[in-house]
């Protein structure tokens, strides 16, 4: 009697046990997930933000969980979605994809307009937490369109960031006592903007302010004009600068461009402090030193402003 009963416990906890396995396979799920990406395009600065199009699939094998429905792009402001399907792959595991169109929340970095460059990512996340699904890059996982046209853009890499996200919540699930993690996979286009043509309409205002204010040092040190053409041209770099405000993406940091005005500002005034000291050096007298002097500026500060630029340019064009 004894070693039926204890038979019987051994039996019971034999089932138990297998039941326990069975119900953890079902409750986890390895969703193989890949994006085909088609498009992206409507960049907007000024919204921080810009819209994709793609194509995404999941290779899973719990048919309970459907990845379409408990998926989600996290950094999207708004999505639609057409075309979804369900299916069996050769080795059985179940398929589901969908096409979709999302308006992606962007930071953009501004900083060296109009030589930026932008990481635009389109980041999934597991809608379940990690002891339900887990989302993993599948074989080819990541892709983009050949014929793929940003204008005014060019691709430069693209890759794929898979991590693992802790929020101190559990979501109403007290199992998970009082943290969750989930699963998320971040697909990265790595751009950068063609910035030579929009760059010359952006700062030829402020090249010619700084020209004219140079043609101070081919007049005579006595010569009223001198200071005319420096005021002018201050002015009118002054206004070049309100004018392009207006027409670049605003940005809160002191971006490459306000650098290129700010330094030409100085350059202007440069040029009214010298022509100050070229006619003091010409009223005590000292004719030819006055001369000489505003040659040295001839050279001196056309070499210095052009050099400045050269390293600013560099320094934007590969930030």
């Amino acid at each position: 009697m004894k070693k039926n009963q204890q038979t019987t416990h051994l039996f019971i906890l034999a089932l138990l046990l297998l039941s326990n396995v069975g119900l953890c396979k079902s409750l986890k799920d390895t969703c193989y997930t890949g994006l085909y990406l088609k498009n992206i395009y409507d960049m907007r600065p000024d919204e921080y933000a810009c819209t994709a199009d793609y194509w995404i699939w999941f290779n899973y094998k719990d048919s309970v969980q459907d990845p379409l429905e408990n998926v989600e792009i996290i950094n999207a402001k708004q999505t639609a979605y057409t075309d979804q399907y369900h299916t069996k792959d050769l080795k059985g595991m179940l398929v589901a994809n969908e096409s979709g169109r999302v308006t992606l929340t962007h930071n953009w970095e501004l900083e060296n307009y109009p030589f930026d460059k932008q990481s635009f990512n389109i980041q999934v996340e597991a809608g379940l937490d990690t002891s339900k699904m887990v989302l993993v890059p599948c074989e080819r996982p990541f892709r983009i369109y050949k014929d793929l046209n940003m204008p005014g853009w060019t691709i430069l890499s693209s890759k794929i960031n898979q991590r693992l996200v802790t929020y101190d919540s559990d979501f109403g699930e007290s199992r998970l006592h009082g943290r969750s993690t989930f699963s998320r996979i971040i697909y990265v286009v790595n751009a950068k903007r063609n910035g030579w043509g929009l760059f010359f309409k952006l700062i030829l205002g402020v090249y010619v302010s700084f020209f004219v204010a140079y043609l101070v040092f081919f007049l005579p040190p006595a010569n009223e004009q001198r200071f005319s053409l420096s005021l002018g041209a201050l002015f009118a770099a002054v206004a070049n600068k309100y004018v392009t405000d207006s027409n670049i993406p605003t940005s809160i940091s002191f971006s490459f461009i306000d650098q290129v005005h700010v330094f030409t500002f100085v350059f202007i005034l440069a040029t009214l402090v010298l022509s100050v000291i070229s006619l003091r050096i010409d009223k005590s007298g000292k004719h030819k030193k006055s001369k000489d002097f505003n040659r040295l500026c001839i050279w001196i500060v056309p070499a210095a402003y052009f050099m400045l630029n050269a390293v600013l340019i560099l320094l934007a064009d590969n930030g």
